[in-house]
């Protein structure tokens, strides 16, 4: 147990700092793991959740695929033509573009094409890009709460504890949804007076410097073979469980995502493949199967049931105290730790949480800690990936930004949504529906 704390913590360390790969982190601290003899070679494996990694590398493709045929800018673009680039409606609809983009893929994607599409126009539109960008980090952190594959703790807590998509869909959804709209609300509302003066300074020219920036035509058959592959993917993880059912198949998660995908990279022609596959994100699978190896050392060691142990004598005579709990206290946490190990540590612990007579419903708690590790990783720049990579953007490309201006940006919407979310969560507890 002792070696296996020392390693973990190291590891947990050397990935929040942001200073070293965190792929190689955890694949290293895994595999210091086997070398103490905390694991074994075969023990470290089984520990390794593949239908998590299967899942992860499908969608990978599948949204590499929309993401190199230019799908997400065009989508983007087209949405502010609609609204006639006017300040105030674009700053909305680029926070719906994140927050729904988010509910499908992940949410580092979404951030990579709509920061800089957004630092763009605002250069144009000669607005702070600041406040929106951070406001669109924030919506994408929400809406993937609202989904299995949206944000990754949701794929971890799903896939390690038997959620699936529509289980999400039906329960986090909702939550998010409101949570999302009163992010945009209260955004809007700090950023108004900027806006309407951008507005009253919106010129012919600047449209005309707008419409130029998309240089990169569509490139429409490549699109369509990713938009059906994606659309079946998301088919079946909702229907993946009636599915086996009907048909006496085992479809798991894994296979709603890579079927399709492999399907989609068939079709492709031959030229297009290697950029596809170069822009998959294969260091985050690495640094998933390391971190699953890591927290299987802890999970070996006993150490998630003593602290599940340990909850539960605290939390007795207050179950509703304990889902509270695990909203708040995961969630602050995430804003200045990585949420992804934060998350996996956790579902060990609601699993052994519920095995424990007395306890909350595993599933109130499940939709309690997914909710909170989401939003409360909106507080600063590394409580989530794509805080990092919409701060590093900005920073290289914008200029310095700073964590006090981060904070003080994100911290009111963050705190409004995360007390918005304890309410509903109380009441999906009071009424039963969870």
């Amino acid at each position: 147990m002792f070696i296996a704390l020392i390693v973990f913590t190291l590891a947990y360390v050397l990935i929040a700092s942001e200073k070293f790969p965190r792929h190689w982190v955890a694949m290293i601290g895994g595999g210091l793991l086997i070398v103490f003899g905390v694991l074994t070679p075969l023990e470290a494996l089984t520990y390794i959740n593949w239908e998590t990694l299967g899942l992860l590398a499908g969608m990978f493709v599948l949204v590499s695929i929309l993401q190199e045929s230019g799908f997400f800018r065009w989508l983007a673009m087209t949405a502010v033509r609609k609204v006639n680039y006017h300040p105030a409606y674009l700053f909305v609809v680029l926070l719906a573009l994140a927050a729904v983009l988010a509910m499908f893929m992940d949410s580092i994607t979404v951030m990579l094409f709509l920061s800089a599409l957004t630092l763009q126009l605002c250069r144009l539109l000669k607005i702070d890009p600041v406040p929106f960008i951070i406001a669109q980090v924030c919506a994408a952190n929400t809406g993937g709460s609202a989904t299995l594959v949206g944000d990754p703790p949701n794929v971890i807590l799903g896939t390690t504890l038997g959620f699936n998509f529509g289980d999400f869909a039906q329960h986090t959804g909702p939550v998010s949804a409101l949570a999302a709209i009163t992010l945009a609300v209260v955004f809007y509302f700090i950023n108004r007076r900027s806006l309407r003066d951008a507005h009253t300074a919106l010129t012919p020219q600047m449209i005309r410097d707008i419409e130029g920036i998309v240089h990169d035509p569509l490139r429409a058959q490549m699109s369509r073979i990713g938009l059906i592959g994606f659309g079946s993917a998301v088919v079946l993880l909702v229907f993946h469980t009636p599915l086996s059912h009907w048909t006496g198949l085992h479809i798991t998660a894994a296979a709603a995502a890579l079927v399709p995908a492999v399907i989609a990279m068939i079709a492709l022609p031959r030229v297009e493949r290697k950029g596809v596959l170069i822009k998959v994100d294969a260091k985050s699978l690495v640094f998933f199967a390391g971190l699953f190896v890591l927290i299987g050392g802890l999970e070996k060691s006993r150490v998630f049931e003593m602290m599940a142990e340990a909850l539960a004598g605290a939390t007795t005579s207050n179950p509703s105290g304990l889902v509270m709990a695990l909203q708040w206290g995961p969630g602050m946490m995430s804003g200045i730790v990585d949420n992804v190990p934060l998350a996996l540590a956790m579902s060990y612990v609601l699993r052994d949480l519920a095995a424990i007579p007395g306890m909350p419903a595993l599933a109130l708690m499940v939709w309690s800690l997914a909710l909170g590790v989401n939003i409360g990783g909106n507080l600063t720049p590394i409580g989530a990936s794509a805080n990092v990579v919409a701060y590093s953007y900005m920073e290289h490309n914008h200029g310095k930004i700073g964590w006090k201006r981060w904070v003080l940006i994100a911290a009111l919407p963050t705190m409004i949504a995360m007390l918005l979310v304890t309410g509903l969560v109380f009441l999906k507890g009071h009424i039963g529906w969870y």
